[in-house]
């Protein structure tokens, strides 16, 4: 006997174990040697931000998808380890170079 609820459930159940695991990270890489981080400029970093991380980060790195990024106490270092290895839901590498010291450099303006 095939219930018209049973899909409704299915979904409900896919959508709550793919958020939990969204936000769990069991599958999260460990950080390695965070790598030496280069001066990276804070006012490029900002505008780096905000067409690539603010998506996930909020617009203000209050949070959103990604974790909040204000007020976190981040050092460039970790920031420019995270970017360079990827975590959780953001890919690998998604800035790279200059751009990603850029970055590093914003969030950890931000973190203090």
């Amino acid at each position: 006997m095939y219930r018209t609820s049973t899909p409704f459930a299915l979904a409900a159940a896919v959508a709550a174990a793919t958020f939990g695991l969204a936000k769990w990270h069991p599958f999260s890489p460990t950080t390695a040697a965070a790598p030496a981080a280069t001066r990276g400029d804070a006012t490029r970093g900002e505008t780096i931000f905000a067409s690539t991380c603010a998506g996930c980060h909020g617009v203000d790195a209050s949070g959103g998808v990604g974790p909040p990024l204000a007020g976190s106490g981040l050092r460039a270092a970790d920031v420019e380890a995270v970017v360079a290895s990827g975590r959780g839901l953001m890919p690998p590498g998604l800035v790279q170079g200059q751009g990603a010291a850029d970055v590093a450099a914003f969030v950890a303006s931000i973190a203090k």
